[in-house]
This record gives structure tokens, sequence and C-alpha cells, in this order.
């Protein structure tokens, strides 16, 4: 027991000692009291006498209470201690430890210049702080304490609150402890990562170890308007506040809401001091959060642990609300033999590489560390679709890393979900897995290929095997077991063959598809090639045979293309076995299959392109033969453009198309690929005496005029990429995704022909790559390093601030990042739904507060195409205004044309939602699409954003003026308001005055603003409102 209270008083900024009631001998004194005193270790003052110590005193002191203490009562008295010159208000207590009784007395600091001079004044705070501690001895648990605590100063005070708020690690701030007096609206849940700038002058007064007083709130809305408008919707009149501190930095504060105001002069040293109480028991629930955590979290890599899977195991009720859950297995192959040959220091970083990985790249926070090198990811609510998105991410990764994850996942939409059974799916598909992967590399990973390969040739040829054994001491029939592998198969065809007679037997479906006229043939690999249609494919095969026979290998694996007797074209991957005599002088037997690739797969439906993996084969050969070619990377752009106005079917024809035309006029040139999206590649043939320049503009030329033929004009309709293959030190795999990045890179970079591989380049590359994971990354932390601004709405009449646009911000290494980039990586990482939601709740949280100065002040959000098929939407919005108190009138969804015409019924349903709601729509970018006035019938909205390109309209000439104000009075007889965006100039704004709009938003007026700025504005202008009329009159 003496243990954990010297674990408990020892970081209190207050003194604390323990001495023995029978010899006064010391054996306590809390940090504090030691520094103050000047001893440094425990045995300089242990088994001195406390009067000695403590009063210089040479006998016990005539005070002395010993014998008046009880164990679980505190006396309370006030003494100038001589050694400290000081007043303290004293708590002594007694406790018995191990048969022996023990003094222990707090000292809190009472001087004159803390503590008001009245003797009732002073009387009564003794009381209060003398029941603040007993509130705090009475439980063991801390948090019991605190609420104990905060109840006593609540009822105390008569106040409406008490509460505790928490500095954390990103200098926001929390409300973590909260009492209402009966009737009163809690607040705690809407006052979270309030950011800690709100509050900069409260922090200034904290940091001198003072406290705030409010006497009333109407006293700083002026200075203040920010601390006022968060403060106003809480009904708060008047408020004390103080600080929290540790180790001398606040990490906090105490605070109440409307006490008394009879008692207010007697809160700000109650508060002082309570504060220190409440400093002291968080330290001590911290310390026993992290001896918890410890026991859920792997101290190595802080991921859970198997006690932390094993209680989620037991609380399946968690999963009871989910109705979607897909495991990620993984396992690290390598992880004993970095053990073995490097030392656990090596392992361990290893460990926490993979580990690293993990969390970049998979969308979930729930991995566990279930063994020494096994990992266990869960998706709660993944769709398949998203679930493997996140598997696939995950191979790239591995593939792309110098270590190897071998790794399986099961999914499940079938609840109620039994964990561990689809843990041992998933756990069966990382073994095979693993499996595949000893396979290819050998029984230690990171062996030589050609090791492998012996490996292999050993066991054939070892006629001691199981299987000699097996085939000498029973009846079989090896023709019979031929057939019943190869009949009927539509997949697979077999081969075997005798090398020195140059002599194969092949399966009936290999004669029958491929028109040999008998299953035995003369010279099978000869009579093969000459199937192999394409000269590139065939030069590739045969190239292939001849190394695999100069260089002794014992494995022939191939992908190339194929005719078959129908004269179909196919792709097919050729794998054999080659063996050897002894002395690997002569190949003997050659034994193996051919197999369908898969369509879908290999081979692009709608180019009919083979895919990227198709060329990996092409890429390897090219290094072998110490040859390069030019690979032209290029995107067709604007096609989702087309999907949107057209739909898929036509943007499907006309990609076919182009691909055709790319394939009848350059196949010589060239052999073209499909990577992913939009985006192909082309290798040039090494013999093609043509520039790169030529090259570049005859592929721009098909796919220009394959956008003509369809009438769509297009500024850019290809962006290209050239890299030079294969290139050193790049896998093929790896090839690719540089390739893909750099295209990236040209479709930002429009003004140039093509853009190249090069240092630059690639540093762009990276960034975009470290932009993408941080991102991801920010958003599953709960939207870290992200923010809102809020452009101002004018109005047209008064000139007065009546709204605003919420626009999201996200900063990146210090720099604020566009939304052009951010944006459509949050929409390709099904991020965008996530982050939608959480604008919405800034959006409320900042109106309610916002319209605390002006009432019928509203605020914009806008929704995105991927928003509209978040089905739990509409409910989000429910929860939120009921949260946040907020009508939904204040608020207005921003909707483009594109959205209302992409999804009707998704976008009606969202409109009736929102009418319940009383949330306002407002088209935005109107005119800027092909049926804008329909928009005005079709779909109901309370405002139209007229887009900017009408305002340039307008400047042009008189006549498309007169056009754009008849729009203005048609919206004004559908009763909508009008609102122009992106008024930059004087002129333009009195053009706007001229043809009737109600609004006005652009930088003429307001840049988007910090929300700091955004409610000092508002707090000004409702000020000044009163007084127009009367300006007016004049």
């Amino acid at each position: 027991m003496m243990e954990h209270l010297q674990r408990f008083f020892e970081e209190m900024d207050e003194f604390v000692y323990i001495s023995d009631t029978q010899t006064h001998q010391l054996v306590y004194m809390n940090r504090r009291m030691r520094e103050s005193l000047g001893y440094q270790r425990p045995e300089d003052y242990m088994g001195k006498l406390c009067y000695e110590v403590l009063q210089g005193s040479a006998r016990p002191c005539a005070f002395c209470n010993n014998q008046q203490l009880k164990e679980g009562q505190f006396l309370s008295w006030v003494h100038k201690n001589p050694v400290f010159n000081k007043r303290y208000l004293v708590k002594d207590s007694l406790l018995t430890d191990q048969g022996r009784s023990y003094r222990i007395e707090v000292a809190v600091d009472v001087d004159a210049e803390v503590v008001c001079n009245t003797p009732y004044y002073y009387a009564r705070s003794e009381t209060i702080l003398n029941e603040c501690m007993r509130q705090m001895f009475s439980t063991t648990h801390p948090n019991d304490a605190l609420e104990l605590l905060l109840s006593y100063l609540g009822r105390t005070f008569q106040c409406d609150r008490a509460y505790v708020f928490e500095i954390d690690s990103d200098e926001r701030v929390d409300n973590t402890y909260e009492w209402c007096r009966e009737g009163v609206e809690p607040q705690k849940d809407i006052l979270q990562k309030v950011p800690l700038s709100s509050i900069d002058w409260w922090m200034q007064v904290f940091s001198r170890d003072e406290v705030i007083l409010i006497r009333d709130l109407e006293d700083i809305r002026a200075q203040y308007p920010m601390v006022y408008a968060m403060l106003k919707p809480q009904n708060v009149n008047t408020l004390a506040a103080g600080p929290v501190s540790s180790e001398g930095k606040v990490t906090g504060f105490l605070g109440v809401d409307n006490p008394n105001r009879e008692m207010m002069g007697m809160l700000a040293p109650i508060i002082n001091v309570v504060g220190r109480f409440v400093a002291s028991l968080l330290s001590r629930r911290d310390l026993l959060r992290r001896l918890h955590a410890l026991s859920y979290h792997d101290p190595l890599t802080n991921l859970y642990n198997r006690n932390a899977m094993n209680a989620m195991f037991e609380q399946g009720a968690r999963l009871g609300s989910l109705k979607q859950l897909g495991v990620v297995y993984c396992d690290i192959t390598s992880l004993k033999q970095t053990n073995d040959s490097m030392g656990h220091d090596a392992g361990d970083r290893l460990i926490r590489h993979c580990v690293s990985l993990l969390q970049e790249t998979l969308q979930t926070p729930w991995i566990y560390r279930s063994g020494g090198d096994e990992f266990v990811a869960l998706f709660g609510d993944f769709s398949r679709e998203r679930f493997e998105e996140n598997v696939q991410a995950l191979r790239h990764r591995i593939q792309q890393d110098q270590h190897h994850m071998a790794v399986g996942y099961a999914w499940s939409d079938q609840p109620p979900f039994d964990l561990d059974d689809l843990i041992c799916r998933a756990d069966q598909v990382m073994y095979q897995d693993k499996r595949d992967y000893y396979r290819i590399n050998g029984s230690i990973p990171g062996i030589d290929r050609r090791k492998s390969d012996r490996r292999q040739e050993s066991a054939v040829q070892d006629k001691g095997s199981l299987f000699y054994h097996f085939l000498a001491s029973t009846y079989h029939d090896m023709e019979f077991l031929f057939q019943s592998i190869s009949q009927q198969n539509t997949v697979g065809y077999f081969y075997f063959g005798d090398m020195a007679k140059d002599l194969f037997y092949i399966s009936d479906n290999m004669r029958d598809e491929f028109g040999f006229r008998s299953n035995v043939v003369p010279g099978l690999l000869k009579e093969w090639a000459k199937r192999i249609p394409s000269p590139q494919y065939r030069d590739m095969y045969r190239r292939q045979i001849q190394t695999m026979l100069l260089e002794k290998r014992t494995v022939h694996d191939l992908r190339y293309q194929i005719r078959n007797a129908a004269g179909k074209t196919i792709w097919i991957r050729c794998f054999g076995l080659l063996k050897w005599n002894e002395d690997k002088t002569q190949p003997l037997f050659f034994a193996g299959r051919v197999t369908h690739q898969d369509d879908d797969f290999v081979v692009d439906p709608v180019t009919n392109f083979p895919r990227a993996t198709a060329m990996f084969s092409r890429v390897e050969q090219l290094r072998q033969a110490g040859r390069q070619c030019l690979a032209i990377g290029f995107s067709l752009n604007s096609i989702t453009e087309l999907n949107n106005a057209r739909g898929r079917t036509s943007s499907d024809h006309l990609v076919s198309n182009i691909a055709d035309e790319l394939m009848k006029n350059l196949m010589d040139k060239m052999s073209f690929y499909r990577l992913e999206g939009m985006r192909y590649m082309a290798l040039v043939d090494p013999a093609c005496a043509e520039s790169r320049e030529e090259l570049v503009h005859q592929i721009r030329e098909i796919v220009e005029n394959g956008y003509k033929s369809v009438g769509l004009s297009v500024h850019h309709p290809c962006s290209f990429a050239l890299m030079e293959c294969p290139k050193a030190r790049l896998t093929p795999s790896d090839f690719v995704e540089n390739m893909v990045s750099l295209i990236k890179v040209a479709k930002q970079d429009s003004k140039q022909l093509f853009v190249v591989d090069s240092q630059e380049n690639s540093e762009k590359i990276r960034n975009m790559s470290n932009i993408a994971l941080a991102l991801s990354r920010d958003v599953l932390r709960g939207m870290e390093n992200f923010r809102i601004v809020i452009q101002p709405v004018v109005s047209v009449q008064t000139g007065q601030v009546v709204g605003g646009e919420v626009l999201l911000r996200w900063t990146f290494q210090g720099q604020d990042i566009s939304p052009a980039v951010f944006i459509p990586l949050l929409e390709k990482g099904n991020l965008i739904q996530l982050a939608g939601r959480w604008v919405f709740e800034q959006a409320a949280c900042n109106c309610m507060r916002l319209a605390a100065c002006m009432p019928e002040f509203y605020l914009t959000f806008n929704m995105s195409l991927q928003q509209l098929s978040d089905d739990q939407f509409t409910d989000f919005m429910r929860a939120t205004l009921e949260k946040y108190r907020v009508s939904g009138s204040n608020l207005v969804a921003e909707m483009t044309e594109s959205s209302m015409d992409e999804r009707p019924e998704q976008l009606m349903r969202f409109v009736d939602a929102c009418r319940e709601l009383d949330i306002g729509i407002a088209l935005d970018d109107f005119g800027s699409g092909y049926s804008s006035l329909r928009m005005l019938l079709q779909y109901p909205s309370s405002i139209i954003k007229l887009d900017r390109s009408l305002l340039l309209e307008m400047v042009a000439s008189e006549d498309k003026m007169n056009f754009i104000s008849s729009i203005v009075y048609a919206c004004h007889r559908f009763g909508k308001k009008v609102c122009m965006e992106g008024v930059e100039t004087w002129a333009q704004d009195g053009i706007i005055r001229e043809c009737g709009c109600d609004m006005i938003q652009g930088f003429y007026y307001y840049c988007p603003m910090e929300l700091e700025d955004v409610y000092s504005l508002v707090s000004k202008e409702a000020e000044a409102a009163p007084e127009k009329p009367e300006k007016e009159e004049q």
C-alpha cells in the first residue's frame, strides 16, 4: 500500500510527507517537498525526525496531533511553517501498513497573496477545500473521484455545469469530464477537438497560473467573438476557469458555468487550488491507463496484442452491429532467418518496418499482432470491392518492398459473424500464399532461383523417392493416368517427350485444339513455334528455349499469344520441367502443361490490349538480351466527363475504336498494353528508327480523330510519359507503377508534349505517393491536419454578410495542398464519404455558434456524387443536427448539375431527406452545363449559384448581360434566390447589382477566411446591423 501511495503523491504540486507516528521518523517525501528542502535521494532524509527537518525543532512539536488522527478522516488546520516562512492549509490523516501506523500530511500553500484575508471568507474557503480533498480521497478510482469533485463544486457554487478540459497532442481541447445540474443540457459531446487557438487569451492567463472570471458574457462579445460564439449557444452568462498544470505546463483547465454571482469572488482561489487536485487525479488516471494499455498493446509495435484480440472474441456483441466484416492475415516470411543470421535487433527492425507498411496501406485502425511474426487486420462494414482494394494495395506494396509477407484474407456479409472462423479461413489463404512464395523462391526466402531449379531437378531424379517406390510396388497404368488428367479439359493441355529422340506425346484436347494429326508429335517444339502468329512472341519463345538449353535450366515458364485450329488467337501460359543427365550434358525428358489465361485479367475486353502483366516477360526478355526500347505511356483524358454526359456504353465504344485504330496503324512499330483506368503503354520495337516526337504525334493524332468522330472537342485529349525499358533496379511491376505515376505527372503538366523519366519528375512521383499515403492516414486518424475555411456571402441590397460556403483544406508537411489535388485522391481512395461527414459536422457545429451572433446566418456545404451513394448519410445528418441542437434552416447543401443528372434516384432521396430536416438545396455552377433551365423545374432548390463563366459573358456584351438578367428574372419567378460566384472587380460588382442578383460571393468582398476571422466579421456585422435602418431613413 505504501508504494501505491507514493506513486500517487509523487507528482503532486502540494507538499506531502509520511512519518512513523511512534518514532517520528520520515519514511517518504514527494518530489516537490524533496526539491524544496534540497534532498536529492530518499536516503538523504529517510530515518530523520520530522520535527527537526520540517519545523527546525529539537523536540516533538507541541501541536503534534498524532493521537487525534483516525484512518479515513482528515484533520484540517492552518499553520505558518518556520522553515518555509509561509502559511499552509494542512490536511492530516492516519494510515496503517504492515502493522505500523503512519501520519500522512498534505500541505496546500494558502498564503495571503492567494487567499482573501476576510476571516469568514477564509473559513468558508477552508471548509470547501477540505471537502474537495475528502471527495478526492473517498475512492481509489481517479475517474470516480473527478466526478465526485465536479459534483461537489457544482452544487456548492450553485452552477449549471462543472467540467474539466484537457489539451491533446494536436493542440486541441477536449471536454473530458462534466457535471450538469438537473435540467441543464449536457455540452460534453459538442466540445471535442476544439482548436486551442480559439481560446488563446485563456491560455495566456492560465500560463500565469491565474483564473479567468467572466461576470457577464456580453462583456467579451466584441473583443473575443469566437469564445463568445462558443459559449452563447450553451446559455453561459457567467464563468470561472482555472489552469490544470503538470510539471509547469498547462495541460487543461477546470471550469464552472453560471455560478452564484455572490460567490464569484470566492471562486478564483478555490479553482486555483482545486486545479492542482485535478492535475494529481489526471496524472494517476494516465498511469493506470498506461498500465492497462501495456496489457492490450504490443510494446514493440504499439499494435493491439493477442489479449486485445481475445477480448474481441469474448466481446462478440461488438460485432453485432456490423453488416460486413473482412479479415486480413499476414505473416513475415523471413523473420526467423533474420533473427538467426542477423540477431534479434534486426528482427525487431524488420517487424517495425512491416507494421509501418501495414498501417500505411490498410485503411483500418484495427490491426493486431497475434503472434511473433503474424498480424490480423479487421475491416468493419467494408464492401467486398473496397476490402479487396485494400488487399490488392497491400500485395502491391509487398511486391515493391524488399521484405516479404504472406497474405491471406476472408470476407463475409452474413452476420452474425464468427470471427474465429473468418481468421481461420484467412489463415488458410495465407498459408497457400506462403507455399507459393517458397515454391518460387525456395525454402529459404531470398534464395537464388536457379538453386530452386536444381532442387526440383534432384527431386525428379531421385529414383528412391516415395513416388518411384509407390510405382514399383503397385499396379499402375500410365496412359490411363494421363488421360484421366487431361480428358475433357478446356483449361489445361498436357505434353511430355523424349528430348534425345525429339518425340512428344500430347493430350487429346491439345491435339484437337491446335490441329495436330496425332497424339504423338515429332519435333513438337518447332511445330509449336509455327502456331505463334506474332514474330515478336515467336522470337521470344525460341530465345527462351535456347537460353534454357544453353544455361542448363530446368524450368520453362512463358506467356504469349498462339493461334488455335479455328484461327483464333488466344493468350496462354506454357509451363514445363526439363530433366537432364547427371553431368548436365544431355537433356533427357521434358514435360509440362499449357493453360489458357483468364481473358478478363490478361486481355482487356474493351481494347483487346493485353494487361500489364502480359508485358512482364517482354521486359525480362529485353533485360536478358541487354537491349532497350522506348516505352510510351499515355492516358485518354476527359473520359469521365463523357461517361457522365453520354453513359458508359458511349465511352467504351470510343475507347474501343481508338484501340482498333492504334493497332491497325501502329502495330508494326509497337505493342500496346492497358494499364489501370484510362492509362495505356506502348513498347516500341527497338528496330524502329522514328523519333519519339514522331511516334507521340502519331498516337495523339489517332486519339484526337477518335474524339472528333463522336463530336467531342477536348483541348488535351491525351497526356504522354516516356521511359526507357527496361530500367535498372526496377522489376517489371515497379516499372509499370512508375509509368502510371509519370502519366499522372504528365496530366498535370499539359503544356509539354510529353514528360520524361527524370530526377525532377521522380521527385514529383515520390511526392504524389507521399501525399496519397499521408492523406489516407490523416482521414483514418479522425481528419488530422484537415480544417475548414469559410468564404462569406454578402447581400446585394445591404452589403452585409448573410452566409458563407464551407471549404475543406488539408495541410501536408506544413503547406496547404490544393483541393484540386487532394479531393480526387479522396474520391479515388473511397474516403470522400468519411471526409464529407466530417465537413457536415463542422458546418453544423460552426453554424450553431455563428447563428448565436446572427440568427439568420447560413452555411452551405458541398455534396459529391459519391456522398449521394452513402445510404446512411441522411441519418448521420439528422443525428448531427440533434447533437448540436441547430436548425436545418441554417444549412444548405450545394449540388452540381452533373450530380443532379448522374444519379437522379439517389438525388431525390437525398432532397426528400433534406426537406424533412429543413435543409436547403443550392444548385451550384448553374450555367456551366447543357440543361440548366430544365434544372429550375425538375429539382427543388432554394438558391441558384450562377457559374463565374456567366459573369465573363455579361462583361463581354450588353446582349449577353440582358440574356443573363432574364435568367435571374426566371429564377425569381420560380421563387429562388440567386447568388453570383467569382466576383473579383468593382466593375463586375456593378454589373451584378444591375442584373438583379440577391447575393454575391467572390474575392472582391472576401476571400476564404479562417474561422477566427469569420467569427470576428460576423460579430461586428451583427453588432452594426441595428444601425442600418436608421441610415436608410436618412
